[in-house]
């Protein structure tokens, strides 16, 4: 069977849904019906291109599992994704038609243009009324717009008939004349040649007067303001009345319209006469009028700058503004229009003019019409205009066209209402066996009663709450107050529903992880949600939870309430999904970020993601948006398309906080300086004065070391230096050094110009274990450590490691092996390293500025060497030593210590201190513990004494039975002798002491076997 045709491989050029349906042809024309045959050829023709990007689309699945339909589909979405309809109809909207273009390719572009508006069943409406607007032709608008019913099939023919009948009429009178002419270029102006040779006049021309053909004249398209005729001015226009005096028609026109741009030219055929050339212009106002503020005699005055104007003009109602500041004087001077209209001159007067550092004495032209004041040649040739300024006023005046454009399509979602997220509700797990928790209403201050009360009002009325009788969950409210003076109501959730829910653990990106991705923005936009939280509803199973408690009663929640743990999670969930797949959106929690590399860009993606939040219901609060901003401030940081920078406000903050008086008021200050850690060169080992003293068991003790710390990270943080912004298109340089008490590293991006600018810093103290390496060990530590805090910049991104300790050349150098007799620590770290495309290269310390000021003590700084003196033994830290020596002495006195425990109803013998007695220790038995260490004991005489537990030993017999009575009476060996003796007698009465016969008579002192020596420290200090 023959085949017709040929099916080339896809071009890159050509776009995919023409490819698409010259393949159809191909195979209807070859009768090609089965599904699989379709799918073969169009496989083995696409070409190789086309081929990897199915697959690669398709992965792990093959492309021949697929249909013809999947196939073609799978591309187009890759290849042409739908556009935005709003940017669609907006560019179909804002068509017209361009001067060289003919009415049917004006409509081709038309119709090309709605392939995504949707317009359905109106599209030949949309097509008619942009052919009628967009047709740039007066006298075709005119005739479409005088036909009643129009539709239109019947405009394109009137409008392409009338099109046809112009070019041919032109064609018959440019026909009709002869004779040679002569171009001008680039001049604006009248033809005049003074014929003294008496050659022969060349062709007149019927359209202008001019000296050339009328086939060449510019006014062939122009329009008479006499007759409305085209093809002529109002100069020769043959209706024109014999008096010379413009119509009505003309007036009327004069009336309606205002001159935009102006050319005022001085009359070669007269000294004293200047002609002033007006252009209407009407339709698109992207061409903005270029202006500045002058001082003319002490007034600001806004003047339209016009390099075809001759002489500088003002018009009569500015003149009548400031008619005190000027005085004019008669003059003959002569001023026409464009098209030949004489300008009436009120006067001439001599102006002082200031503009910024310039200064001169003008004439300016006061004239009786209405219209902008017009800044001519001769003060242009006086004056150095600032074009550079001039330039961006109209600049920012175009760009707020195009932002308002998009803002006006999307006012839907800037309306002062409560938005609600279309499509999803918020749930909240809790475990089935959670016991509900109640909790009665807090007391409220009486200055805020009444405000809770008008903002529970609010959001009963909004639907937000809804009052309830009974709930077996119930939480206390917490009134925050905001910077405006009203009340945000939140609920303390934290002992209700938090305690017992499930924790959505949706990440929230970090900060670090969001600046990384504002490379190359140059404008930025960001978003503020009104109430946040509350434009999502709950289920109903979640309702409960979410109670609270108020002097009202009880009140239950319709959307997610502030509070409740798991709305960060659901929220970031929400939004990200809202704006997936759009580039250059920020979103953390309820903070939107949107910037571009182009401003077309950057608009772009605006529109998007307000027609997005527009389809899914969501508002914003438009009084604190901002919009198309040079610079911003987005969590915490000024961010402009520099750099990132701390926040004035915040380092202020910062800078104003007094010395801290206690542990909780030093980790606040250091929570809010760690924040800016980024920005700040050397803060670890600046703030490790401030870090001992929170370590445990560190006694609370402000000294000047900490003062002289404190201060420092105050002037470090005040001069910190802009971060640039991540870019994956420049070299990335990690700068690393280690010192014996810490470690640096710098991340950096070399710029065009060859220099270092500093991404990221970061920095750390060694461990005690640390602190023992080597060197070398040091020195690859702060490489791992840089690589690891850098991770996500630096992997899969070829990265240039400096470091100023040469040996690591060799160990880590990219293409040599790890040495095998290197030390196990470094043959891991040098593991490490493999996963990542580095060079390292060696740089002398002193070269190696940033990371190295990062890791060395400051002294070694200033002095450019090594420390040669150990302060320690030049001034001992005696408190020190002192203290290591208590607890040594502790640490024996604990090992060899007997618990002592006494309990009631013991046999003790107690410590007898009444004078005079010989008996130090009396038996007894205790029968009370009165303190932590003291007791009660009742002695054998029926006597109650209060004794420290120092002053009482164990009995292991009982003194009171008869058999034991020897036992105890005899039991000098271990006690005292005198045990029989009562504790004190009568001062009549003299105690009788009756000594066991057994007893010694003197019993030898007992002293520690222990050999003492003399504290090694003393040493230090003899003179000899």
């Amino acid at each position: 069977m023959p085949t017709y045709g040929k099916l080339d491989s896809f071009d890159e050029s050509e776009d995919w849904t023409q490819y698409v349906e010259r393949m159809e042809h191909y195979f209807n024309a070859n009768e090609i019906d089965e599904e699989d045959q379709k799918r073969d050829i169009f496989l083995s023709v696409c070409g190789k291109n086309i081929y990897k990007l199915i697959r690669d689309l398709l992965a792990p699945a093959k492309p021949g599992t697929k249909s013809l339909a999947d196939l073609t589909k799978l591309v187009k979405d890759h290849r042409d994704p739908v556009p935005s309809e709003i940017i669609q109809r907006f560019k179909f909207n804002s068509r017209t038609r361009h001067s060289d273009e003919s009415v049917r390719t004006f409509i081709a572009a038309l119709r090309s243009l709605t392939e995504h508006c949707n317009y359905g069943d109106t599209l030949n409406a949309m097509l008619r009324d942009r052919l009628v607007v967009g047709i740039k032709s007066d006298r075709i608008q005119r005739r479409l717009l005088a036909e009643p019913n129009l539709t239109f099939e019947k405009a394109l023919e009137i409008a392409t008939a009338m099109e046809t009948a112009e070019k041919n009429a032109q064609d018959i009178q440019a026909s009709g004349t002869n004779g040679t002419f002569q171009k001008q270029i680039n001049k604006v102006s009248k033809s005049y040649t003074r014929n003294n040779s008496g050659n022969s006049k060349q062709g007149d021309c019927y359209r202008c007067g001019g000296n050339h053909l009328a086939a060449e004249c510019r006014f062939k398209d122009a329009k008479c303001h006499s007759c409305k005729k085209k093809g002529h001015i109002a100069k020769k226009c043959r209706s024109k009345s014999d008096n010379g005096k413009l119509s009505e028609n003309h007036r009327e026109f004069k009336s309606r319209f205002k001159p935009r741009a102006h050319f005022m030219e001085q009359d070669e055929s007269s000294e004293s006469e200047n002609e002033v050339y007006s252009v209407f212009h009407f339709g698109n106002k992207s061409n903005e009028a270029y202006k500045v503020q002058i001082n003319v005699n002490e007034c600001e005055i806004a003047m339209e700058i016009d390099t075809g104007a001759s002489v500088s003009i003002m018009s009569e109602d500015t003149y009548k503004e400031y008619k005190s500041k000027f005085r004019i004087e008669p003059t003959s001077a002569k001023l026409r229009t464009y098209m030949g209209e004489q300008i009436p001159v009120l006067g001439l007067a001599i102006v002082n003019v200031n503009y910024k550092k310039e200064s001169a004495k003008l004439p300016l032209l006061i004239v009786k019409r209405k219209g902008p004041n017009l800044l001519g040649r001769d003060w242009l040739n006086k004056l150095q205009l600032d074009w550079k300024d001039i330039f961006s006023v109209v600049g920012s005046d175009n760009q707020s066209s195009d932002l308002n454009v998009i803002l006006e399509a999307n006012k839907e979602v800037f309306k002062d209402e409560l938005g609600t997220v279309k499509g999803m509700k918020a749930k909240i797990y809790v475990d089935e066996s959670a016991v509900p928790k109640y909790f009665k209403a807090r007391p409220l201050p009486y200055a805020l009663k009444d405000k809770v009360e008008m903002e529970l009002e609010r959001l009963e009325k909004e639907g937000q709450i809804q009052q309830v009788e009974f709930s077996d969950w119930a939480a206390p409210i917490v009134p925050v107050v905001k910077e405006n003076g009203s009340i945000r109501i939140c609920g303390d959730y934290k002992v209700t529903v938090n305690a017992v829910s499930k924790l959505d653990n949706y990440p929230i990106p970090k900060t670090e992880d969001l600046y990384a991705t504002l490379g190359g923005g140059q404008e930025y936009t960001k978003l503020d949600l009104n109430q946040a939280y509350q434009q999502i509803e709950l289920d109903e199973d979640s309702k409960r939870y979410v109670t609270i408690n108020t002097h009202k009663g009880l009140f239950r929640y319709n959307r997610l309430p502030y509070g409740v743990a798991s709305s960060p999670g659901i929220f970031q969930r929400t939004l990200e999904n809202v704006v997936q797949g759009i580039a250059n959106v920020l979103v953390r929690v309820d903070d939107i970020l949107i910037t571009g590399k182009t401003r077309e860009e950057h608009l772009n993606t605006l529109s998007e993601v307000l027609s997005r939040f527009k389809r899914i219901g969501i508002r914003l609060k438009k009084q604190k948006c901002v919009f198309m901003a040079e610079e911003v401030v987005y969590l915490g940081f000024k961010i402009n398309k520099h750099g990132i920078y701390p926040v004035e406000s915040k380092v202020e903050a910062i800078d104003k906080a007094p010395s801290p008086t206690n542990v909780t008021e030093l980790k606040a200050y250091l929570g809010m300086l760690n924040y800016y850690n980024r920005f700040l060169a050397n803060l670890s080992h600046l703030l490790k004065p401030l870090h001992v003293l929170l370590q445990k068991d560190t006694k609370w003790s402000w000294e000047k070391e900490q003062e002289k710390a404190f201060i420092e990270s105050k002037q470090l943080l005040k001069s910190a230096s802009v971060l640039v912004h991540f870019d994956p298109k420049k070299k990335l340089i990690l700068a690393c050094d280690a010192s014996p008490y810490g470690l640096g590293a710098v991340l950096s991006h070399k710029m065009d110009d060859g220099s270092d600018k500093p991404i990221a810093y970061t920095s750390r103290t060694l461990t005690s274990a640390e602190k023992n390496y080597s060197v070398l060990e040091k020195e690859s530590l702060a490489i791992i450590f840089g690589i690891k805090k850098f991770h996500q910049y630096l992997y899969g991104h070829p990265v240039t490691i400096i470091t100023d300790h040469k040996p690591l050349i060799g160990l880590f150098r990219e293409d040599k092996p790890i040495p095998t007799m290197a030390a196990s620590r470094i043959q891991r770290w040098a593991l490490t390293l493999a996963a990542y495309e580095y060079t390292i290269v060696y740089k002398e310390g002193s070269l190696n500025g940033n990371a190295d000021g990062l890791s060395r003590l400051p002294s070694e700084l200033l002095m450019k060497r090594k420390l040669k003196s150990r302060l320690d033994l030049v001034f001992p830290n005696i408190e020190k030593r002192v203290q290591e020596r208590q607890q040594k002495q502790k640490h024996y006195h604990d090992k060899k210590s007997v618990n002592r425990q006494i309990n009631v109803g013991q046999g003790v013998f107690a410590r007898n201190f009444a004078i005079g007695s010989k008996i130090k220790w009396i038996p007894g038995e205790v029968i009370k513990q009165s303190g932590p260490l003291s007791f009660h004991i009742k002695l054998q005489d029926g006597r109650v004494i209060r004794r420290h537990i120092d002053h009482i030993r164990v009995r292991n017999f009982d003194c009171t039975n008869n058999e034991n009575e020897e036992k105890c009476d005899n039991d000098s060996d271990l006690f005292e002798p005198e045990i029989t003796i009562p504790i004190s007698t009568p001062e009549t009465e003299q105690p009788q002491i009756e000594k066991p016969s057994n007893m010694t008579e003197q019993m030898e002192p007992r002293y520690p076997k222990r050999i003492r020596k003399e504290p090694s420290h003393l040493k230090d200090f003899v003179l000899k």
